[in-house]
């Protein structure tokens, strides 16, 4: 409903604690697209769409026209500064351009994998090994945050933060940096103005926001001038292969702390979030649909054999399509950045016929696309990961636009991290359902959270069981 003054904005406030389902069949009995009109006295109109070819529009055919934007800049600006995530024009290009110089090197990714194999193997397995021994109940999903936090900062910065240990040590960075995902997703849900007068006062959620910030920040300076040290007295340090160091060898970034710094954070941000949350939907979904986690090990056992020790390979890996095709399918309904947001530079028609105004927001729900009878059937709403094998059930489909499915993004700003964040997901997978049968604890209620990316508002508690040793024979 549109009420007079503050427009739709008492609609989208009541519905907050069920927003992505709720603003799913806003989208749908629209057709797919509606006018989102904020308080007449803000900058806050809004164009949501959950249609493809709006979606292809703005990402890939009229990029340049749908920026991230001041305002979304401005909004993560804290957390984010100028890094990839939260640059447009030059400084993005330039960015995405040495990042994937470096992500797409041998070197890199020879690390990168060899570095997830080991800390699945060493750190991984032993804690969810004390954990099934004891038979006490675990969150999974802060111990699959812990795993890809301590694999990143390995994989990113060439350091060992210890976070996955038995005793779950207190990370007072990864608090930190959870409450200011918080915060930043509560700033989008009201007019600049708005958030910012909340900031000044320092009211509600903007409470903490400067020392969630502060701690990132001492993080960040200690994870910088350690590498830099150790740079610096190492005999070989062309030798370090960490994302980190090799962008303080590139000239034009080894003095600049600051642009080290907004890189160190955005790399962090898609690499611990992205893997850690889509493996938590995914032992949820596997927990509760049994047939597909009876096949799942099936498919893990035929690859992998009867070694007592599995081999863990990019090729191994490779092999294990069925598994690809339960993460895909978590990935469509449990999408990790469920919307998105730019920037309108010029008024423009949109392939569906809406007319979008300069100065207004675009904003599509790839949490809502996955749930679209038009792309997925009328059974869209339910976990059937066939939907995306080829016939004869060998490979996976490669017919489906990354424009129907932008789980990765797509268009120029396609994740870069997308077949490192599949390596890590199969790796993780394959060993714990090898190893143990997950079982969510009885009335454990999981919904999703409203945040910059799709955690679990309760986590996932489980327990973990020793997989019969028959089913490795």
């Amino acid at each position: 409903m549109d009420w007079p003054l503050v427009g739709m904005l008492p609609g989208l406030i009541a519905n907050m604690h069920n927003f992505y389902d709720w603003f799913s069949e806003v989208l749908i009995d629209n057709g797919g697209s509606f006018q989102f009109l904020g308080p007449w006295f803000t900058k806050f109109n809004s164009f949501t769409t959950m249609d493809p070819r709006n979606v292809e529009h703005v990402l890939r055919l009229k990029f340049s026209n749908y920026p991230k934007g001041p305002d979304f800049h401005s909004i993560f600006h804290d957390l984010l500064g100028n890094g990839i995530f939260n640059a447009d024009d030059e400084l993005w290009r330039m960015q995405r351009k040495a990042s994937s110089l470096q992500l797409k090197s041998q070197e890199c990714k020879s690390f990168t994998c060899g570095s997830i194999i080991k800390s699945v193997n060493n750190k991984l397995l032993p804690i969810l090994n004390h954990f099934s021994t004891a038979r006490e109940p675990v969150d999974l999903q802060d111990l699959m945050l812990r795993f890809t936090f301590d694999t990143m900062c390995i994989v990113g910065f060439g350091m060992d933060v210890g976070c996955l240990s038995q005793d779950l040590p207190s990370i007072p960075f990864a608090s930190a940096f959870e409450h200011a995902l918080d915060c930043i997703m509560f700033r989008f849900f009201l007019p600049p103005t708005w958030w910012k007068t909340l900031k000044f006062l320092q009211i509600g959620k903007e409470n903490g926001m400067p020392a969630s910030i502060q701690a990132v920040n001492r993080f960040l300076d200690h994870i910088v001038s350690t590498r830099r040290r150790e740079l610096q007295g190492d005999a070989c340090p062309n030798s370090n292969a960490d994302l980190l160091s090799c962008f303080m060898r590139l000239e034009e970034h080894s003095r600049d702390d600051k642009f080290l710094k907004d890189m160190s954070i955005n790399f962090l941000l898609a690499g611990r979030d992205t893997s850690a949350l889509a493996l938590s939907w995914f032992f949820w979904l596997v927990a509760t649909h049994p047939h597909a986690e009876e096949k799942i090990v099936e498919e893990v056992n035929q690859v992998f054999g009867s070694s007592a020790k599995p081999s863990l390979t990019r090729d191994t890996l490779h092999q294990l399509t069925y598994l690809h095709a339960n993460l895909s399918e978590v990935l469509r309904l449990y999408p990790l950045v469920p919307i998105d947001v730019k920037h309108v530079m010029e008024d423009d028609v949109l392939p569906d016929g809406n007319h979008i105004k300069k100065g207004h927001r675009f904003i599509y729900s790839t949490y809502s696309m996955g749930r679209m009878q038009s792309i997925w059937g009328s059974d869209c709403t339910s976990f059937r990961p066939e939907r995306w094998l080829s016939e004869d059930g060998t490979s996976c489909r490669q017919d489906i636009s990354p424009f129907q499915y932008p789980a990765f993004n797509a268009g120029p700003r396609t994740c870069l991290g997308k077949d490192v964040a599949y390596f890590t997901m199969k790796a993780v997978a394959s060993m714990l359902l090898l190893h143990f049968k997950v079982k969510v604890v009885p009335g454990h209620k999981v919904v999703p959270k409203i945040s910059v990316t799709l955690y679990m508002k309760h986590g996932l508690l489980v327990t973990l069981e020793p997989r019969e040793t028959s089913l490795r024979a």
